[in-house]
């Protein structure tokens, strides 16, 4: 059985981490690590520990983080959405936790200015899927540093803006299609009327009618006219119903 020093000595001598950086991290996550190595091994991808020969790397803390975070948003949602089905729920949980999410708050962490790489990959243009796997590596961190309900707690201020259970953000599509369920309308259908422009620089303008409200859009992509038109059509039924 290897001592802790033989295990995490090389980690320790080459790891070599800003520490101003490192405490913003924290200060963002909301959390102060007590086993700040726990956080550097968070920060350190595989490619980086094969170049060096250093015995770990972020991909257990990863798995371990990706459970948590399913687990914790999943709870969540059942309670904000009693009436919601399983499917319905599935779906609000992937939007929270897919990868461009997850890049988002590692933006917000400032983890691809820290993550530590191998030297194929460039800092410049860094995969925002390892930057997303890292925010999942540093929850594992925290719940290793700290338990589940720390863990627990830094999930809720990151993806739930608060500690709170409160409903979180949500892209307009998925937020049209969750007002809609709860006030028991039927969901939206989108209409793709035309695709105009050079093939380089297309714009699609897509329609959408339901409930006595229509709108049109166009954007350079399907996917963003449908959000934009979206986001239209929500606000026209929150204005009639008098919400926020």
């Amino acid at each position: 059985m290897p001592t802790f020093d033989e295990e995490f000595g090389p980690l320790r001598k080459r790891a070599v981490f800003d520490e101003k950086s490192m405490k913003v991290l924290e200060d963002n996550l909301g959390y102060e690590f007590n086993d700040r190595y726990l956080l550097e091994e968070a920060l350190t991808h595989s490619s980086f520990s094969r170049e060096n020969g250093l015995f770990h790397n972020n991909e257990r803390l990863e798995f371990l983080g990706d459970s948590i975070l399913s687990f914790v948003i999943a709870r969540a949602l059942y309670r904000m959405y009693p009436d919601a089905k399983e499917g319905e729920l599935t779906h609000m949980r992937a939007e929270l936790v897919k990868s461009e999410a997850l890049y988002q708050k590692a933006e917000m962490l400032n983890i691809p200015y820290l993550l530590l790489h191998g030297r194929s990959i460039k800092s410049s243009n860094l995969p925002h899927s390892i930057c997303a796997d890292a925010v999942e590596s540093v929850l594992g961190a925290v719940c290793l540093d700290s338990g589940v309900a720390a863990a627990d707690r830094v999930i809720k201020k990151l993806f739930l803006q608060n500690s709170d259970e409160q409903e979180p953000e949500y892209d307009p599509k998925t937020a049209l299609q969750i007002w809609l369920q709860k006030h028991g309308m039927d969901l939206p259908k989108y209409e793709l009327m035309s695709v105009k422009g050079p093939s380089h620089a297309p714009e699609f303008t897509v329609r959408l009618y339901m409930n006595g409200f229509e709108h049109i859009e166009t954007d350079k992509t399907r996917k963003g006219a449908e959000a934009k038109v979206a986001k239209l059509v929500l606000n026209d039924l929150r204005a009639k119903f008098g919400e926020e």
